[in-house]
């Protein structure tokens, strides 16, 4: 994932409870729906093996297996990696890691066809009987970011070590949660239904791209264009990628929260362009300072909010709202009523906007990540430049986070004197004490948003409900406990911001049970996977793909 991903819908929720105290008891605020309970499907499918991947020890033992062996693959990529055809040597581990997939998965290697694209992209392809129909596309990454090296003391167990501990049931490890665990379980559903004499109807693919860390521009763009070529515009039926699962949000009420939009991107890159010297005869503000005075700007003007009840995070938060007994009815009515009325509407949008929890789902946020500069402590230094991230709120754009940006570039210019030139487009003329140089990088607008009603929502949200009421929670004799779908909205991008041109129906969604514990360790220290959970992600792509044969034959 870049970055994550969810952040925490977990903590969201948190947020509603503490958000109580703020509302006295008694206000009159109007309720409106939120969730709808799906009803069950149950597969009919003879050799359905749900239970056996649940609940099955020595399946478990060979799932385990199985992941720690990928994850003992340090697949890593950078911020920068090489085109694979210049410099194949730099993903040799990725050699490594298809070996170990084929001989990992043999029955997905004889039936499947394996397409290598740009030298270590995967895309297999498990072609079905009625070419009518669109393909299901599950995709995720090999690759994994980096480990810290200061931090390897600080890790329970080294990080490419893969290990299990029964005591906690945990699998540690980098990529253990991004994404090794969905590659795998992604693979371990197929290759179970092939072993079980399932015949697919509908086309499977398995997407696997190797630079998601840093953008897909070598693996998931590449894979893109060719599944494009192939099955043609908005061909595929629905795409599966990397996201949240299910939180627990009361004693025994569960959300399977499933993102159906991304917030867009943009880096801006500034150099301020100076006068150098020796430090003993500096100027009145170095280049360092008028940029450190830029940045100060503009983290001292963040933008405003961007919220409405068409933002995904509304059904996340009308479906806690809802379905929580912790969350006081005041709270309740103040989200679930700002559905008709636009007054609490943007009261709510600006409570979200306030929350530290909450406000970066609302508003394009900026983040100065690179600063470079000087070169001696004598020498002022001529230049210096940094980056501002933006990842762009749905309601903004590209633009105007540009218009934006621009206006604060040109305060700082008129300010110290200097002239501005903003790609490559002279605005101001450089003055004798320098310029400001601004260029932009990666735009991309806020992804579309999927649907969340219809056929193929339907059979999502049915095969949630049967897998956990009916396979998993039943089994166990948790009679009670009860799972409800929202949608969300993913505050960066996975790769499926490359797919948009094959399907207008993706879904960032695990599949399995989350915590905010795990979420927590994504690119940072002591990343792990719960093994129990990993199983009901594996339990999920079966699941659904049986459903979608079963159910939805009538989905072109």
């Amino acid at each position: 994932m870049v970055q994550f991903k969810t952040t925490s819908f977990a903590l969201a929720f948190t947020w509603l409870v503490e958000c109580a105290a703020l509302y006295p008891r008694g206000s009159t605020v109007g309720t409106a729906p939120a969730c709808d309970k799906a009803n069950a499907l149950i597969p009919s499918f003879n050799n359905f093996s749900v239970n056996n991947i649940l609940f099955d020890s020595d399946y478990k033992n060979a799932s385990i297996q199985r992941l720690a062996g990928a994850v003992q693959i340090p697949t890593v990529v950078g911020d920068t990696n090489p085109d694979p055809s210049v410099d194949p040597d730099f993903y040799s581990n990725f050699v490594k890691f298809h070996k170990y997939l084929n001989v990992t998965f043999p029955l997905i290697h004889e039936r499947l066809k394996l397409n290598v694209i740009n030298s270590f992209g995967l895309l297999y392809t498990w072609e079905g009987t009625n070419p009518d129909l669109k393909p299901i596309l599950f995709s995720a990454h090999q690759d994994v970011v980096p480990v810290n090296n200061d931090t390897i003391d600080d890790w329970k167990f080294p990080p490419y070590s893969g290990h299990y501990d029964n005591k906690t049931d945990t699998l540690w490890g980098r990529g253990s949660f991004d994404a090794k665990n969905l590659v795998i379980g992604q693979m371990e559903a197929v290759e179970k239904l092939l072993e079980d004499g399932f015949q697919t109807d509908r086309t499977v693919l398995l997407a696997y791209g190797f630079d998601e860390e840093a953008s897909g521009t070598w693996g998931a763009k590449y894979i893109s264009k060719f599944v494009e070529k192939k099955y043609g515009e908005n061909g595929i039926m629905v795409m599966f990628d990397e996201g949240p699962g299910l939180v627990n949000v009361d004693n025994g009420t569960y959300l399977a929260v499933v993102p159906n939009a991304e917030k867009g991107y943009l880096d801006a890159k500034v150099v301020i362009n100076g006068q150098g010297g020796h430090s003993s005869s500096p100027p009145a503000h170095t280049t360092i300072g008028v940029a450190a005075d830029m940045i100060t700007l503009l983290e001292n003007n963040p933008s405003s909010v961007e919220f409405d009840i068409e933002n995904p995070l509304y059904g996340f938060l009308t479906c806690a709202a809802e379905y929580s007994s912790q969350i006081p009815i005041t709270l309740k009515k103040l989200v679930l009523g700002a559905s008709n009325n636009q007054t609490i509407e943007a009261l709510l949008a600006q409570i979200l906007y306030s929350t530290e929890l909450t406000t970066n789902y609302v508003k394009t946020t900026q983040a100065v990540d690179v600063f470079n500069a000087g070169v001696k402590s004598n020498a002022i230094p001529e230049t210096t430049d940094f980056i501002v991230n933006y990842r762009i709120a749905h309601g903004s754009s590209v633009n105007e986070t540009k218009q934006r940006f621009l206006y604060y570039a040109n305060a700082t210019a008129h300010k110290f004197g200097y002239g501005l030139v903003v790609e490559n487009r002279t605005l101001i003329n450089s003055t004798k004490l320098g310029y400001i140089n601004v260029t932009y990088d990666s735009p991309l607008e806020a992804s579309p948003v999927s649907p969340s009603s219809g056929p193929t929502w339907d059979i999502l949200t049915a095969t949630i409900e049967n897998l956990f009421v009916n396979d998993y929670w039943r089994e166990q004799g948790l009679t009670n406990n009860k799972v409800y779908t929202s949608t969300a909205i993913v505050t960066t991008n996975t790769d499926s911001k490359n797919y948009w041109n094959v399907t207008d129906t993706i879904y960032r969604f695990i599949g399995g049970i989350t915590s905010p514990t795990i979420l927590g360790t994504v690119h940072s220290v002591n990343e792990h996977v719960i093994m129990d959970n990993h199983l009901q992600s594996v339990a999920f792509v079966y699941e659904f793909i049986v459903n979608t044969n079963e159910y939805g034959s009538n989905i072109a």
